[in-house]
């Protein structure tokens, strides 16, 4: 497992610190992790209590979830988007952005539909806690956490049941994008070279399939939960995609994943 230093120890340096929670690979975490890799860009990893109060935490940045971002005296960046764009700013060669207006508008368009509220990160994690919650049966301790997780993402019975659906489709767009772009004689989402899309899509995927354990260990438990076993979901599943997660983390990511 990586090293990780605490908040208090974070606040008193400068430089880029990013806060992540220590051996699980959450996907904005791994993305986060993915672009920095990409452009070389050093930083300190700061440990988040996953479930705990994050008192520290919460008094730094405001809010006690992984991962936010923090460089020198600025204010902490607690976003998918507002972290790509410190990024792009700290080191902009290679730009992970296009510079073509359309296709920035289609990348970022892509992007908040994986990593955006209700989108594919944030169904997915419904449909994740959805069995716990709805088992009366369920053990108490987890059934605390997976409320703690819910009320961070809004979770009802009704919006973890339609979760699958929204789920599918996008699996769908992505896979006929995919497809589309291979035809055209590119590997990647947008036009012929890396855009943040790739690694969004990359590192979410281990929502529906997680990487190896060799590659990317992780607690039985968790990949388990993580490895999709929905049929609606399963059937939107073009394989395409799943080859496409393979070829960016073997051209352009860290393997293994470091947690």
């Amino acid at each position: 497992m990586a090293d990780y230093i605490d908040v208090a120890q974070a606040r008193a340096l400068s430089g880029l610190r990013l806060v992540l929670s220590p051996g699980v690979p959450g996907p904005w975490s791994e993305a986060a992790k993915g672009i920095l890799y990409v452009k070389g860009i050093s930083f300190v990893r700061v440990r988040q209590e996953l479930g705990g109060e994050n008192r520290e935490l919460i008094e730094w940045t405001a809010q006690a979830t992984a991962p936010v971002a923090v460089w020198n005296d600025e204010p902490p960046r607690s976003t998918w988007i507002e972290q790509l764009f410190l990024a792009e700013r700290l080191q902009p060669n290679p730009s992970l952005i296009p510079e073509s207006l359309e296709q920035r508008m289609v990348m970022f368009g892509y992007c908040n539909e994986l990593c955006g509220e209700h989108g594919f990160g944030w169904s997915k994690r419904l449909m994740l806690i959805h069995p716990t919650l709805s088992n009366p049966n369920t053990e108490e301790s987890a059934r605390v956490f997976s409320a703690y997780i819910g009320k961070k993402y809004g979770y009802t019975e009704e919006e973890a049941k339609t979760a699958p659906i929204r789920v599918a489709e996008l699996l769908k767009i992505l896979g006929a994008r995919l497809e589309q772009q291979r035809e055209s004689g590119s590997m990647f989402f947008i036009g012929t070279e890396l855009s943040a899309l790739d690694i969004y899509w990359a590192t979410f995927a281990a929502l529906v399939q997680p990487l190896p354990p060799d590659l990317c260990p992780m607690p039985d438990r968790l990949r388990a939960s993580y490895t999709n076993t929905d049929p609606v979901v399963q059937a939107a599943m073009n394989p395409i995609l799943l080859e496409h997660r393979d070829m960016i983390y073997n051209e352009y990511l860290e393997l293994p994943i470091d947690l």
